[in-house]
Formats: C-alpha cells, sequence, structure tokens
C-alpha cells in the first residue's frame, strides 16, 4: 500500500460546496470572457505538449524530468518502453484528454490524444481482463505482464493477475469506457477491450457476497452475505494487535479489500458503466446494488461502526501484509463513506446507505486528533481508549513500527491521513434535503482555473521542483512534469470551458 493516494475519483463530494451562484442569461458572454479564452489556449497548449513530448508509446509515466523527458519515474524508474497504468498515470491523463475533447470539440487533436492514451492502456491490458500497475511495451518486457494482445505464453506466475490494488483496473477501465464512448463505439479496439475487461469484472465480484478481492485471475467463487464481527481474541492480557490470529486459509489478496480507497473507485467503475452501455444497465446497477449491500455488511458493530482494511471469509478484520493489522482503517472508513453517500446521491431510495455513514460519523468524530485535522490509520479493535489509538504491529516478521508518527522503518507508509470528517459529515447534511450531483463552486472553479492559467509555464506546462525520496531516491533533483499536476489543471480548465456555457459565470482577471 502506498502513501501515494489514487487521483481519479470522478465524484467531487470531498472539496465542493453547494453551487449558488449561479446567474442566469450570462452565458454569451461567459463564452468570450478572457479567461474563458486563455483557457481554452492553456488546455490546448498543454494537452499538445504533453502528448507530443512527454508520452511514450501513447503512455505516460507519474514525473518526467523536464531536462531529459526519458528520465521517467513511477514508483520505480522506468525505461522509455515502460509506462504507468497506476494513478496518476495513464489513465488519468487518458481521463483528462476526453474530458479536454468533450469541452472542446473544435480541436479534433484532442480526441487523438485521448485515443492514443487509450491504446497505451490496451496494450497493457492482460488475459485476465484488467490491468497492472505497468505496461512494457518491449518485445520481452523486463516488468512482465501476460499481456492479452501480446503475450503468446504466459508462464509468469502472478503477471495473470489483474490488480484492482490502488484502483488500477478501475480507473483503467473508466478511461477505456470513456474513451468508447468519445469515439462513438466506432473503434473496435477499444470497443473490444472495453467489453472484455467488463465480462471479467463482473465474474470478479464475490456472488451473495457483493465485495471484491484485491484482484483476480479468473472467476470467483461465491461467498456468504455476513455482517462483519470482531476476530475472538487468543489471550486476555495481550492488549494490542497480537491478541488476533495471523494464521488463514485464503491469501488477503483473495479475500474481500477495502484497501487504498477502492471502494469509491468500485462505485464510480460501475456507475460509468451502466451510463456509457444502457442495454447492459440492469448488470451494473444489480452490482452496484450488491456492492452497497455489502459495503453496510462490512460496518463494524457498536463500539467501533467503520470499517477495517481487510476481511476474512468469515468478513471479520484480518492481518495483511506484516505491518498491516486487524483494527479499523481511518482513511478506508472515510472512503467508504464517500462512497455509501455517492450511492445514495445516485439512488436516494436506499436511505440505509446514508444512515451508516451517520452511525460511523458519531463514532469516528471522536478519534481524529490534532484539532480535528489528522485520522490514524490504524485504530485497535474493540477499544477506544486513546492509548490504543497508535498501536505496534507484532505479527511475526513486522516491521517494529508506531502507527503514529511515521516511523523511519518503513518510509513509503502513511500511518496517519488528512481527516475529511467535516466534509463527509457537510455532504451527509446536505443530501438529507438535496441529491443533485455535487459541484466545486463557480467561485472555487474560477480560482482554480485562474491558477491553472497564471502557473502554465510558457503557456504550455507546469514544472513541479521534485525532491527524491523513499524509492524513488535516485531520481534527478529539480524541475519535472508532474503527470498528478496535469491532470487535475487540465480537468479544471475542462471543466470551466464546459461550465462557462451553463451554469457558472466567468469573471475578467
Amino acid at each position: 500500500m502506498r502513501k501515494h493516494l489514487a487521483l481519479v475519483l470522478l465524484s467531487t463530494f470531498a472539496c465542493a460546496s453547494p453551487d449558488t451562484d449561479v446567474q442566469l442569461g450570462e452565458t454569451e458572454q461567459s463564452a468570450t470572457t478572457p479567461l474563458r479564452q486563455k483557457a481554452l489556449g492553456r488546455m490546448r497548449n498543454a494537452a499538445k505538449y504533453f502528448h507530443d513530448n512527454v508520452a511514450r508509446h501513447g503512455g505516460y509515466a507519474w514525473h518526467q524530468n523536464a531536462t531529459n523527458l526519458d528520465e521517467r519515474w513511477g514508483d520505480i524508474q522506468l525505461d522509455v518502453d515502460q509506462i504507468m497504468i497506476q494513478s496518476p498515470g495513464t489513465s488519468d491523463v487518458t481521463i483528462a484528454f476526453v474530458e479536454a475533447a468533450l469541452a472542446d470539440p473544435a480541436t479534433p487533436a484532442l480526441k487523438t490524444y485521448a485515443l492514443d492514451a487509450a491504446m497505451a492502456l490496451r496494450q497493457g491490458q492482460v488475459k485476465s481482463g484488467g490491468w497492472r500497475l505497468y505496461a512494457d511495451f518491449k518485445p520481452t518486457p523486463t516488468l512482465r505482464g501476460c499481456y492479452l494482445n501480446t503475450t503468446a505464453s504466459c508462464g509468469c506466475g502472478g503477471c495473470t493477475m489483474t490488480v484492482y490494488d490502488d484502483q488500477v483496473t478501475q480507473n483503467a477501465l473508466i478511461a477505456m469506457m470513456r474513451t468508447d464512448q468519445l469515439l462513438g463505439f466506432a473503434n473496435t479496439d477499444i470497443s473490444g477491450a472495453s467489453a472484455y475487461a467488463r465480462a471479467r469484472v463482473e465474474t470478479s465480484q464475490f456472488p451473495t457476497n457483493g465485495g471484491f478481492p484485491q484482484g483476480f485471475a479468473g472467476p470467483v467463487a461465491a461467498r456468504p452475505a455476513l455482517s462483519a464481527s470482531y476476530p475472538p481474541s487468543i489471550g486476555t492480557s495481550c492488549g494490542l494487535a497480537n491478541c488476533y490470529a495471523n494464521s488463514y486459509t485464503n491469501e488477503y489478496w483473495d479475500d474481500p479489500t477495502l484497501n487504498d480507497n477502492l471502494a469509491t473507485a468500485f462505485v464510480e467503475m460501475l456507475y460509468w458503466a451502466k451510463e456509457i452501455y444502457p442495454s447492459q444497465a440492469p448488470t451494473y446497477q444489480s452490482m452496484r446494488t450488491a456492492y452497497g449491500d455489502f459495503l453496510r455488511r462490512a460496518q463494524m458493530p457498536q463500539p467501533q461502526p467503520a470499517w477495517a482494511q481487510q476481511y476474512d471469509i468469515q468478513m471479520q478484520p484480518r492481518w495483511a501484509r506484516s505491518w498491516e493489522a486487524p483494527a479499523i482503517a481511518g482513511q478506508e472508513s472515510q472512503d467508504v463513506m464517500w462512497a455509501l453517500l455517492r450511492l445514495y446521491q445516485l439512488d436516494p431510495g436506499v436511505p440505509a446507505n446514508r444512515a451508516a455513514v451517520g452511525t460511523a460519523l458519531a463514532y469516528l468524530e471522536t478519534v481524529d486528533h490534532d484539532n480535528n485535522t489528522l485520522i490514524s490509520r490504524y485504530i485497535e479493535l474493540d477499544d477506544t481508549a486513546p492509548s490504543n489509538i497508535g498501536f505496534y504491529t507484532v505479527k511475526a516478521g513486522g516491521y517494529p513500527a508506531q502507527f503514529s508518527l511515521a516511523p523511519p522503518t518503513y518510509q513509503n507508509y502513511g500511518w496517519e491521513g488528512p481527516s475529511q470528517l467535516a466534509a463527509i459529515r457537510a455532504e451527509y447534511d446536505r443530501l438529507a434535503t438535496d441529491t443533485t450531483v455535487m459541484k466545486r463552486s463557480c467561485q472555487q472553479l474560477r480560482a482554480d482555473t485562474a491558477q491553472a492559467v497564471d502557473t502554465a509555464v510558457n503557456n504550455e506546462r507546469w514544472i513541479t521542483t521534485y525532491s527524491p525520496g523513499g524509492p524513488r531516491s535516485g531520481a534527478t533533483p529539480g524541475d519535472y512534469l508532474d503527470t498528478s499536476t496535469f491532470v487535475r489543471n487540465m480537468r479544471t480548465l475542462a471543466e470551466f470551458v464546459t461550465r462557462t456555457t451553463t451554469d457558472c459565470t466567468a469573471w475578467n482577471y
């Protein structure tokens, strides 16, 4: 699990507020204001620069050295034939190009850029149906994958596995589906890749149970629809994580998981599938409903009605890797609450989804800390004592790391994270009377657009100063083209261009 959180959450609940500053009758003026024209220009220029100069085989890394664009990094260093699928990589860039093309149909090159990135994703699709963290275009890949379209014989063990962890397959499939729609379902390569993935995603949801594993190599077996419960203690005075057994019949990646914000990613994947392919809408609606049922059953009972990172076959929190204890997981609990609120927004006829969030908030609002700005990654099970918030792993072979301040023993893991509980509470309250889609306010959108416009170097790229550490400590310090910055700014510009002809008024500088 990485400290980096996936960039692409296609709903904007966490940072939004109700849009109340719409003024009617001003769309004609908005379409010609200087800021809108600048936004269009930056969007076109930045897309062209990124596509023409930064892409390798149509795909992208996370960080590209601005002076030497062949120095490319994801969570490892990549050569010129390797790309990142995982966010903020090629999937996110594809979506940014799609949204730019929809905002600016007068620039057909944007559609070409989206197609090129989607074709790079197609190269990385594996035979089990989805995607892995990387794709390698070499005839003999060093980042091996059992690639659907290029690998003749798959003798590489785990490389047959489709990865859901870190939202890899969910975001790649969203990108593929949205490109398919952008192209009018006329490109057989893109349509075929989307159909192949969707058919196999359907068989990866646990029948009856409704959850998903961290990944799959084939169809998964049914599991009972159990409600979450606390694992039995194996001692009476152990006090901490060693109270819980760590021997299981299944590998953790084959069990239902919420690790690394997968809940919102699954909801958005199923949302787009239903929207884009209406002939199969009943299937995707059924899958979405089953997933909401799973999320509610995965909520722990009192006294800690929140969520764990990983569950075993009995729907009890379990160990994953040697430092990932059975515990209440602060980050994952926040993500599940966003997912349930999104499900409620999509279908207010299931009030239980919103109600589960209210129950969780009442508990979690008592355990975030540092003036309610931080939440612990792990909170001791069945014990709300403050002394047990931030406890030690004791599983054999585990890191002797305290789950509070980031320890020196493992740099690439966040033991605390930002508390989103205030934003979740605001959205929970809003949905009591307003179930429209939450948007960025027009005022905030204008400010974000102005920043993207003003910070573009030569009106075509955004520079990030990078001081590498951890697994990327070998990178050259200095200026980089950061993919997450490109995607964030491109999507902001596309939203601004679109909404200044619909519900927002653009302001002059």
